[in-house]
């Protein structure tokens, strides 16, 4: 079977080669969009070396329905030239699929309703991966969903931090797998044999049903992260629903937790999803085997940046390197802009991020505090064309510690509803002034330098 699932290596789902990207002179105006060859400019050579060298692959078209409309503008050529650089450099990153179609989600209501409703559907295999199930009615409710999953028949995994999700009692972990689940509490804390760190948390939140329908994003299970009908509308968070075969790839993921794997192949959509659907690669940070795919696309992506950079994040204590490459998009003109939580659940993390304000507003970075509500969203979208949804935070647990997926989304469609939302965001937040953070009290200075080194443990 050919398939629509390949890595950007070249070496899953039978494909192999990596083609040399040729550079030949684009013409002044781009072909058609969609159908017959691949827009002019738009290299099938270039375009391939996404795909794995096949001849004609639904991703070239994915690829040619995003780029192509900037052909036709002043300075088409050069964002492509660019981007073309920035994907040769994701290609190693994680396995891409296309034909996923996939909504945004920000309501925490809307979002369990369709994951309840998912799990009610599912007739083959549920997996649920998550750092946090509260015993909670959203939690209960989800629980109850899973067992009512594997009555009917169906295969139930569920994988949870054991300290994410510790005020689950061990009596009911123990009452679900006598019902046939298959739980895994990731790295307890009270084992005493063990080569892991406990510092090392499982971050996931991850819900696949039979393996073509897929959740992932920033919400635990938890009411804390519903609405106001089934939650307290505590955070205001991101999560992406995808129906296509990306799915696979987030259950491979969750299944090396538990010494599995699965199959890696797929038939090609038919045209319809192909047109409607997007390409998605899902990158994935597991420092124990050495994988940084999230903070790799990341600097690649804002390095190779032209236009805008949007980055949500609740807790915002980069690295040096990460702070260096924001700081040169903005002087070379990129629109950089970074939304972080001013009233956090972490406060001590605030802090930290104040300690670093100074260098990147200097460096013509801007920085957002949301006041009106509690963020707890980690997004980040690239010229309009490019964007991330996931668990990964911008510290050092993130980059060093925990393990991290991330959804990394070549559509403009997608692109477009995540820039909206962050402009929508804007709204509920206050932008941090140079000259307002250089008044900080002595007593605040010496706080937030504090916070700062307690981030770096």
């Amino acid at each position: 079977m050919a398939s629509n699932r390949t890595s950007l290596e070249g070496g899953a789902g039978g494909m192999s080669g990596k083609p040399v990207l040729s550079d030949p002179e684009p013409p002044e105006r781009p072909g058609p969009v969609t159908g017959g060859e691949p827009a002019e400019g738009l290299q099938p050579e270039v375009l391939r070396a996404m795909s794995g060298g096949d001849e004609e692959t639904a991703v070239i078209s994915a690829v040619r329905r995003v780029f192509a409309p900037h052909l036709w503008r002043a300075g088409g050529r050069r964002f492509w030239e660019h981007w073309r650089a920035t994907l040769r450099r994701l290609r190693p990153l994680g396995a891409v699929s296309v034909g996923n179609r996939i909504r945004v989600h920000s309501d925490g209501d809307e979002v369990y309703q369709r994951m309840w409703a998912a799990m009610s559907a599912a007739r083959e295999h549920i997996l649920l991966d998550t750092y946090l199930l509260e015993p909670d009615p959203v939690g209960r409710r989800t629980l109850q969903e899973l067992r009512e999953a594997r009555a009917r028949g169906v295969r139930v995994e569920l994988i949870l931090d054991a300290y994410g999700s510790s005020e689950l009692e061990e009596e009911t972990l123990e009452e679900l797998r006598a019902e046939g689940i298959g739980v895994l509490a990731y790295n307890p804390i009270l084992r005493f044999a063990t080569k892991l760190s406990r510092l090392v948390r499982n971050h996931h939140k991850i819900l696949v049903c039979d393996r073509r329908v897929a959740f992932c994003g920033g919400m635990n299970i938890s009411c804390d992260y519903a609405g106001e009908e089934l939650g307290n509308s505590l955070f205001r968070d991101t999560h992406l629903s995808i129906e296509g075969p990306c799915a696979l790839d987030l259950l491979q993921i969750s299944l090396e937790l538990l010494g599995e794997t699965t199959m890696r192949s797929r038939e090609l959509p038919d045209s319809s999803e192909e047109q409607e659907g997007a390409l998605v690669q899902i990158l994935e940070s597991n420092i124990a085997r050495e994988r940084r795919a999230i903070q790799r696309a990341l600097r690649w992506t804002i390095r190779g940046s032209q236009e805008r950079c949007y980055i949500t994040t609740p807790y915002f204590v980069p690295p040096y390197l990460l702070t260096r490459n924001l700081i040169a998009a903005a002087r070379r003109g990129v629109d950089v802009r970074i939304l972080t939580a001013g009233r956090s659940d972490v406060p001590v993390v605030t802090m930290a991020s104040r300690h670093l304000y100074g260098r990147l507003l200097r460096g013509g970075v801007r920085i957002f505090e949301m006041t009106e509500r509690t963020l707890h969203a980690k997004t980040a979208t690239i010229d309009g064309v490019y964007g991330m949804v996931g668990s990964f935070n911008l510290d050092r647990w993130s980059y060093r510690r925990n393990l991290e997926v991330t959804v990394g989304v070549l559509d403009r469609r997608t692109v477009e509803e995540l820039e909206g939302q962050f402009e929508e965001d804007l709204e509920l937040s206050r932008e941090v002034k140079l000259e307002t953070w250089s008044r900080r009290t002595l007593w605040e200075r010496i706080r937030d330098g504090l916070a700062y080194q307690v981030m770096r443990i």
